[in-house]
This record gives structure tokens, sequence and C-alpha cells, in this order.
């Protein structure tokens, strides 16, 4: 019974905001390019996309083991900081990996559930 107890002490203080400022986590998209989160303190986290090689600073929220992620498109300085896109995106914490668990965008004025693959392996795995 005391390593039950000890094991859930153990998984519950690893699922703390603290623990998460200055972690960082990552999704291989190709060789060479990797997608990452890099939870600040403040509720901020930079949400960076190889591809387009820029980070989103966005804001989360955790919430027992789950961390939910509110983004949106700042990248385009063109058209005069407009934002063209808005997102949500909640992951359940797995150890040390992340896996999406629902996703939505904003479109026209009206939140729209994004599609989800089930998915075998982690989305995020915690590199730092």
């Amino acid at each position: 019974m005391k390593t039950i107890l000890v094991v859930t002490i153990g998984l519950l203080l690893l699922q703390t905001k603290d623990s998460l400022v200055n972690s960082v986590w990552a999704y291989k998209i190709a060789d060479r390019c990797n997608n990452t989160l890099t939870f600040k303190p403040n509720g901020v986290v930079l949400e960076y996309n190889c591809e387009l090689n820029y980070a989103f600073h966005s804001t989360y929220k955790l919430v027992n083991d789950t961390i939910t992620i509110k983004g949106k498109d700042d990248s385009h300085s063109e058209d005069g900081g407009k934002i063209l896109s808005h997102w949500i995106t909640t992951y359940l914490i797995k150890g040390n990996t992340l896996v999406v668990i629902a996703s939505k965008e904003l479109v026209r004025d009206k939140w729209t559930d994004r599609k989800i693959k089930s998915h075998v392996t982690p989305d995020y795995i915690k590199i730092k």
C-alpha cells in the first residue's frame, strides 16, 4: 500500500504548474524539423513551428493531468497585426509525453472542432 501511495504522490508532483515552467516538449515533423512547446512562467507557452520557423506566444492552463493551450496566429506583420486564426488544443499528460485529446479553431466567429487522429505514439515528448 505504501508503494502505491508514493507513486501516486510522485505523479501528482510531476503535474504541477511549477514543474512545467522551463520544460521543453518536442514533436518530430521530419528529419531536423521539430515543433516544440516551451512552457514559461505566468501561463505563457512558446509554440515553435519548425515549418514556419516561428514561435507563437500562446497561453496555457494546467488542471490535474490536462494542459489547455490557447493560441493565435500573430506572425503576419504584413497585415498590420490582424489575427488570422485562433486555436485551442488540449493535451493529456502521460508521464513525459503529451497526447492531443481535443482541438478547436475559430472559424467565422464560431469554435469548430478539428479532427484529431487516434495516436499510438504521443504527440510531444519531454526533452528538457
